[in-house]
């Protein structure tokens, strides 16, 4: 059940060209504390507070989380249950549970975030990462599973998107996410990743201008 907190939800009755908030997909239930180095898991709680301190006109909803078959529409089955079961390592590299309990939200944030993009024709966030350097059956670089291509493959699969294009302005290069396509053989997706090819924050205009209009 979705559960939103008590800022008025604005954008359901809104036309999608007089937005007054911005639907935000995020629950507590996103967030774990994972051990390590890399801030990622408690990322989303401290971006919605930030935001929160902007004055920005938000609308808080709770995603739904994903099934175990979802993620497995974009991963392996078995690697998908040895993460959820914690018997293999994380993107963390262990095996903490409350990392695993994390990973159905954090997708299901993204896949509920396109969904209202769709439907409102504007904007939706998920303020959630960790996801594009994990591989159809593997983990790396603090991601587990690759959100982005769970999403894809559901909305692809739900008949609710039959082209996807995914714009990755992260400065690492998203390899998870072309080793699934590639692995999938997937013909429906445009992936666009500034870490393939640039490497330096004076380089981001070149990269938007190689981008297809």
């Amino acid at each position: 059940m979705s559960h939103k907190t008590a800022l008025p939800s604005l954008h359901r009755s809104t036309p999608p060209d007089k937005l007054q908030s911005i639907p935000v997909f995020y629950t507590r239930l996103m967030v774990a504390d994972a051990d390590s180095f890399s801030p990622s898991a408690s990322k989303p709680t401290a971006v919605v507070e930030s935001w929160r301190k902007l004055g920005i006109p938000l609308d808080i909803i709770a995603p739904a989380p994903v099934s175990a078959d979802d993620i497995a529409r974009a991963h392996l089955p078995a690697y998908v249950d040895a993460v959820l079961s914690c018997r293999v390592a994380n993107g963390f590299g262990n095996r903490m549970q409350a990392v695993a309990k994390s990973l159905p939200y954090t997708s299901g944030a993204m896949l509920a975030a396109a969904r209202e993009a769709l439907r409102n024709g504007r904007v939706a966030v998920a303020p959630c990462s960790g996801f594009h350097h994990a591989g159809y059956s593997h983990a790396a670089g603090y991601c587990t599973f690759n959100g982005l291509m769970v999403t894809a493959m559901t909305l692809r699969d739900a008949g609710e998107a039959q082209r996807v294009g995914i714009l990755d302005f992260d400065e690492h290069y998203g390899d998870g996410t072309d080793h699934i396509i590639d692995r999938l053989r997937v013909d429906w997706i445009n992936h666009f990743s500034a870490g393939q090819h640039y490497g330096d924050a004076s380089q981001a205009q070149r990269f938007l201008a190689s981008i297809p209009a």
